[in-house]
């Protein structure tokens, strides 16, 4: 019996000529904070531990819910949903802080304190889904982002350095972006070598419209973001700094006082000297040669890619690592130092 067929996917098209004229006068509606994040999209926030990024990213959710600018820059009003997967406790605290500080409370943010699986719990996106539907409905308002902190654990079970499992991750969370037509924007940490970015599979970069790193100079206490990508926006290389000043809440029962911080415009400090980032190609390319551990032909690590990027973007970048002592080349085949040279 011949197996049917499912239904033919339907794809959405739109001519070139039939875009709108570009006159130079069109007016863009398609940032939530200017320069920042736009409708739509999927960022990173990422940084060492103590690097300030979760208050950072409190701080952005209260200026976006309250319509106001955050660290300068314009936002456009609405609902945020914070899913706290690693500590709802803290978030709460902070967000206390956060109102004692200005005298003011913070409308429509909800705070989700159950922990939140986009990994492999279908029935968790399904909880998303209908919890934004939900609160928009009680609150008449618009969600326009999704904070995940952290990723780490939203994507519980997952490898962080498979694209097998961080794809699943990701497409779940453009499936919840398409469904509500909100942005999502995840918390994620610095990999042990911080000059090569964020932690785990390269192709998350590639997947993402916006990449926010987080620094601090311990010796001063001062903090800096800096948009290390940025898809579509002019804003890439930009720089905003920031503190954290201390808020007393009360004390604990031996009369220590407890609080938390809150984010205060400063000067960015001068950027770390770490070593130059190598560029998101490399990155993948030095992933895929340390899961391999053997050289790799020119074209084989070519067709390993083509999925994913243009050909002559991959020899180009072969060469570069080659000429920064990245890579060796003998023959055609490539290895990392020290490892082995011949092809499999």
């Amino acid at each position: 019996m011949q197996k049917k067929l499912p239904e033919p996917k339907q794809l959405s098209y739109v001519l070139a000529d039939q875009l709108p004229d570009a006159d130079g006068d069109e007016v863009f509606d398609d940032e939530l904070v200017e320069g920042v994040i736009g409708r739509d999209s999927m960022v990173v926030l990422y940084g060492d531990s103590n690097s300030g990024k979760t208050f950072a990213a409190i701080d952005m959710c209260a200026a976006i819910c309250r319509g106001i600018p955050w660290l300068g820059r314009p936002t456009d009003k609405g609902l945020v949903v914070y899913l706290a997967s690693e500590s709802p406790s803290s978030v709460c605290m902070r967000l206390r802080a956060y109102q004692r500080y200005y005298e003011t409370r913070v409308p429509n943010l909800v705070i989700v304190k159950s922990s939140v699986n986009l990994f492999d719990s279908n029935q968790d996106i399904q909880a998303v889904l209908a919890l934004v539907r939900q609160v928009e409905s009680e609150h008449g308002t618009k969600a326009v982002l999704i904070v995940g902190d952290t990723l780490a654990c939203l994507a519980a079970g997952a490898n962080e350095n498979s694209g097998t499992d961080m794809g699943t991750v990701v497409e779940n969370v453009g499936a919840i972006r398409a469904a509500l037509r909100v942005s999502m924007a995840l918390i994620h940490h610095t990999g042990k070598d911080a000059a090569k970015g964020m932690r785990g599979w390269s192709g998350l970069r590639a997947a993402i419209d916006a990449e926010i790193e987080v620094t601090a100079d311990e010796a001063t206490g001062l903090r800096a973001l800096e948009i290390t990508k940025q898809r579509d926006l002019p804003t890439k290389g930009q720089r905003v700094g920031f503190r954290l000043e201390s808020v007393v809440l009360g004390s604990n029962k031996w009369g220590t006082q407890r609080g938390s911080c809150v984010v205060v415009p400063a000067d960015a400090p001068p950027k770390f000297a770490r070593g130059k980032r190598v560029s998101e190609i490399a990155g993948a390319i030095l992933e895929f040669m340390n899961e391999r551990g053997t050289g790799c032909l020119r074209g084989r690590i070519k067709e390993h890619f083509s999925n994913r990027y243009v050909g002559t973007s991959v020899y180009r970048e072969l060469n570069k690592m080659r000429d920064a002592g990245l890579l060796i080349e003998t023959a055609g085949i490539f290895s990392l130092p020290g490892r082995p040279g011949h092809a499999e």
